[in-house]
């Protein structure tokens, strides 16, 4: 699932490449307000320490791109596609992802928060110490995902299938969630006293 970039990237502005298709490119230190980035192609690109605000990325294509240490806030992803996306120290808030199809995607040490996922394909990924709060995420498909010490604290999953998914080291907190859509998945005894307590079942010896 790791990747590196195969060329030395040149650092530029981001206002440069406006209705572009970006190449190898390094964008440090912007902020990015009420844009939208329309059937353009971004491969091997960094953002480092970018705020993105009232952003569309609409039909847009990212391969080998990485996030490190940046903020979307009110930022919608809509039929897009992503191949080999990391998003590092990273915080999301009220951020959108409609009909979009996500590969080897990986999340690390970042936050997630009053967000939505909708009619979403995601498949071989890791998210590494990832905090979940107050998501909605429904009609979506993940296979092949490692959640590694996530906490989810008052997510709404509604018919989101987790197929062949590695649950066992986070946590659950008043989430909503159909146990039949974890069939498949690996998950640990803690994982469903969480989820079941969550129910209104208590389980005892």
């Amino acid at each position: 699932m790791m990747w590196e970039f195969n060329r030395k990237l040149d650092e530029d502005k981001f206002s440069n490449f406006l209705e572009m298709n970006i190449t190898g490119i390094s964008f440090q230190k912007e902020d990015l307000e009420k844009l939208e980035l329309k059937f353009q192609t971004l491969r091997e690109v960094l953002f480092t320490n970018v705020k993105f605000r009232s952003v569309f990325f609409n039909n847009v294509f990212l391969v080998k791109v990485k996030f490190v240490n940046c903020e979307f806030l009110n930022v919608s992803f809509i039929e897009s596609n992503f191949s080999k996306v990391d998003f590092n120290g990273c915080k999301f808030t009220n951020v959108s992802f409609f009909e979009n199809s996500l590969s080897n995607l990986n999340i690390f040490d970042s936050v997630v928060q009053f967000s939505k996922l909708e009619n979403t394909k995601m498949e071989v990924g890791k998210f590494d110490n990832i905090s979940f709060k107050e998501n909605i995420l429904r009609h979506s498909k993940m296979r092949d995902i490692e959640f590694y010490k996530c906490n989810f604290e008052k997510d709404n999953f509604i018919d989101v299938a987790f197929n062949n998914c590695d649950l066992r080291t986070s946590h659950f907190k008043l989430v909503s969630i159909n146990i039949d859509d974890l069939i498949g998945s690996k998950l640990s005894i803690l994982n469903m006293i969480e989820i079941v307590s969550d129910k209104g079942i208590i389980l005892e010896d």
